[in-house]
C-alpha cells in the first residue's frame, strides 16, 4: 500500500519518531460543558509510541494531535526534503552576508568598496564634529539646558567613566563644559593637558616619519589636519576664560558655533549673565527638562516593577501547567516558511547594499531608498506564490485573530510589560560589554568607542518628512513585516525541528544582527526577540507580539523625538 494522502489525512503527517520526540498526544479538545468543569474533563490518551498513518486514519475518535504543553500540530508545510536542503543552504549563505554587513563599519565598506571614498573633510569648520549627538554631546546638552537646576551639583563628574577614551572632539566639549559648571580655572587646566597630549602625538608621528623613514599615510595626514584644527579650537577657547567672549574674532565665533553646535554656542556666551538676550534662550529648558526627567524616573521604576510581577507569574504559570501554549508545531519536512524567510533576507541584502551605493553617489536619495523599505512587505506573502490557501497560510504564519483581536492585544500589552525586566538586563548586558571594549581600545591605543543611535541621529538632524518616514516605519512597517518574518514564518520553520526555546533563541539572535547597531549592541534587541517569540508561542497569533513591537518602538520614537526638541539648538 503506498503512503497516505496528507490532504485526505489531516493527521497522518508525522513519522512515528518524530511523535515520540514531541511527545504528542491525542485529546480530546473539551468542550463548553467541560472547560466550565474542570473535574469532568478526561485526562490525556498515554503518548502513542508506535503508530502509522493508517493506523491514525482509523481511529474512530479523531482527536486532534498535541504535544506535550497542549501545542496543535499540524500537518508539514509545502515543501520536500529538496526544497528544504536548497532552501537551507542558499539561506545560511545569504545571512551570513546580511549579517558581516550589518555589522562591519561604515568606514571599511568606504574604504573597501567605493573607489572614490566619502573623505571626512575635518578642516571645514561648516560641519559638525564626529560624534556629534554622541555620549558627551548628548549629556552635555541635557545639562546645559537644564543650567538653571544644576548649577549646584557635580556636573562634571558624570563624564568621569567616559574620559580615558575620549575623541578629541568631546575633550574640547568636556572644557567648554568644565567653563560652564566648574569655572575658568579648571575649563583651562584641561586645555593645558589636551594641548600637551597633541603635542605629544604630533612629536611622536614625527620621529616615526624621521627616524623610521616611514611616509604618512592618508589616515596619519587626516590626523595631523585633525591636530590642527582642534590647536585652533582650543586657543579660541582659551581666549575666552582669559580674555573674554569680546576678544574673539569672527572666524572663531563660526568655527565654534558651526562644530559645537549648542554647547559650542553657550561657550560663546560665557560670562553673561543668565538672563542675557544673548545666553538665557540656551539654558532656559530646565522645568521642561526636570519634568521630562520625572516622567522618565516615574516611567522608569513602575514599568520595570510591574513588569518583574508579571514575568514572574508567568513562569509560575508555565511552570505549573496552567498557561497553555497555543502556537501550531508542524510536522517536521515542509520548507515554505524558511524560504519565506530566505527571499526576505535576500530583498533586505540587495535593498541595504543599494542603498549603501546609491547615498555614495546621490546622497539626496535617502528619503526615496526609506520608501522602498516597504517593498519588502510583499516577501510576507511568499507562501500564498508557492500555493497555500489563503486560509492555512494565516493560519500557520500566525496573522489571524487568535482567541479575539481585543484579548490577543491585552496580552500584547501585559507581555511587552513582562519583556522590559529582560530588556534591561539585555541593556545592561550591554553597558558592560562597551566598558570593556572601552578598557580593552584605550588600553591598547586604539581608537575610542563610540557608542550611537543611527534612529537617533536621523531625527536630529532630519526634517519632518524624514521623522514621519522614520515613526511610520517603527510603528507599522517593523511590528508588522519583522514579526510576520522573524515570530511567524522563521519561528513557525524552526519550531517544527526544535523546542521552542531554542527555536525563540536563533530566531531572536538573528533578528537582532539583522539590524545595524553593531556586535556589541544587539543584547537588547536579542531579549526583546525572545520575549516576541515567547509570546508566539503563548498566544499562536501575531497580534501579541505586534502590539508588543509597537508599543516598544512607540515609546522609543516618542522618546527621542520629545529629547531631541528639548535639546536642540533653539537658533
Amino acid at each position: 500500500m503506498g503512503p497516505v494522502s496528507t490532504d485526505r489525512y489531516p493527521h497522518a503527517t508525522a513519522h512515528s519518531r518524530h511523535a515520540d520526540r514531541a511527545n504528542i498526544h491525542m485529546t480530546d479538545t473539551p468542550n463548553e460543558n467541560q472547560q466550565s468543569n474542570p473535574s469532568s474533563q478526561q485526562p490525556p490518551r498515554a503518548p502513542v509510541k508506535n503508530w502509522s498513518p493508517l493506523a491514525n486514519a482509523m481511529r474512530h475518535d479523531h482527536s486532534d494531535l498535541v504535544t506535550k504543553r497542549g501545542n496543535p500540530i499540524d500537518p508539514a508545510d509545502p515543501g520536500n526534503r529538496a526544497t528544504r536542503l536548497v532552501t537551507m543552504v542558499l539561506t545560511l549563505i545569504v545571512v551570513t552576508l546580511v549579517i558581516i554587513w550589518q555589522n562591519v563599519p561604515d568606514e571599511w565598506k568606504e574604504k573597501t568598496l567605493l573607489s572614490q571614498p566619502t573623505p571626512k573633510q575635518v578642516q571645514s569648520p561648516a560641519l559638525p564634529a564626529d560624534g556629534q549627538f554622541g555620549q558627551v554631546d548628548l549629556m552635555g546638552r541635557v545639562f546645559l539646558r537644564g543650567y538653571d537646576l544644576l548649577q549646584s551639583t557635580q556636573v562634571m563628574d558624570q563624564f568621569a567613566v567616559f574620559e580615558g577614551s575620549l575623541s578629541n572632539e568631546d575633550q574640547v566639549r568636556l572644557i567648554m563644559l568644565a567653563g560652564e559648571f566648574e569655572g575658568d580655572a579648571e575649563a583651562l587646566d584641561r586645555i593645558n593637558e589636551l594641548q600637551s597630549t597633541l603635542v605629544n602625538e604630533e612629536v611622536d608621528r614625527s620621529m616615526d616619519e624621521l627616524v623610521k623613514n616611514i611616509e604618512l599615510s592618508d589616515e596619519d595626514l587626516e590626523k595631523r589636519a585633525e591636530h590642527d584644527l582642534i590647536f585652533e579650537e582650543l586657543k579660541a577657547l582659551e581666549t575666552i576664560y582669559t580674555d573674554g567672549i569680546d576678544a574673539l574674532e569672527d572666524e572663531q565665533r563660526a568655527q565654534l558655533s558651526a562644530r559645537y553646535g549648542l554647547i559650542g554656542k553657550v561657550a560663546l556666551t560665557h560670562g553673561l549673565d543668565d538672563d542675557d538676550p544673548f545666553r538665557e534662550p540656551f539654558i532656559n529648558n530646565g522645568m521642561k527638562i526636570g519634568i521630562f526627567g520625572l516622567l522618565i524616573l516615574i516611567v522608569g521604576v513602575l514599568a520595570p516593577i510591574t513588569g518583574f510581577v508579571l514575568l514572574i507569574l508567568g513562569i509560575i504559570g508555565f511552570a505549573s501547567g496552567k498557561m497553555r501554549m497555543r502556537a501550531h508545531v508542524p510536522t517536521r519536512g515542509g520548507s515554505v516558511f524558511l524560504e519565506t524567510y530566505g527571499v526576505f533576507v535576500f530583498g533586505f541584502l540587495v535593498l541595504t547594499v543599494g542603498t549603501f551605493f546609491i547615498n555614495a553617489r546621490w546622497p539626496d536619495m535617502g528619503l526615496l531608498l526609506l520608501l522602498l523599505q516597504w517593498s519588502l512587505l510583499l516577501f510576507v506573502f511568499w507562501g500564498l506564490v508557492r500555493g497555500m490557501y489563503p486560509a492555512n497560510w494565516r493560519k500557520a504564519i500566525g496573522l489571524h485573530c487568535g482567541e479575539g483581536i481585543f484579548k490577543e492585544i491585552g496580552c500584547g500589552i501585559v507581555g511587552y510589560i513582562a519583556s522590559i525586566p529582560v530588556y534591561i538586563v539585555g541593556v545592561l548586558v550591554t553597558v558592560v560589554v562597551l566598558v570593556i571594549q572601552e578598557g580593552l581600545s584605550s588600553g591598547n591605543g586604539g581608537e575610542p568607542v563610540q557608542a550611537s543611535n543611527p534612529i537617533f541621529d536621523m531625527i536630529a538632524n532630519g526634517d519632518i518628512f524624514l521623522v514621519l518616514l522614520l515613526f511610520t516605519l517603527a510603528t507599522i512597517w517593523a511590528p508588522l513585516v519583522e514579526e510576520a518574518i522573524f515570530r511567524g514564518a522563521l519561528y513557525r520553520h524552526l519550531r517544527g525541528s526544535l523546542h521552542w526555546v531554542l527555536a525563540a533563541f536563533i530566531s531572536a539572535v538573528l533578528f537582532a544582527y539583522m539590524h545595524n547597531y553593531g556586535p556589541l549592541l544587539v543584547a537588547p534587541l536579542i531579549a526583546l526577540g525572545f520575549m516576541f517569540a515567547v509570546m508566539r508561542e503563548w498566544r499562536g497569533s501575531l497580534i501579541a507580539p505586534i502590539t508588543a513591537h509597537f508599543m516598544h518602538n512607540f515609546t522609543l520614537m516618542v522618546f527621542m523625538f520629545t529629547l531631541v526638541q528639548l535639546i536642540k539648538d533653539p537658533l
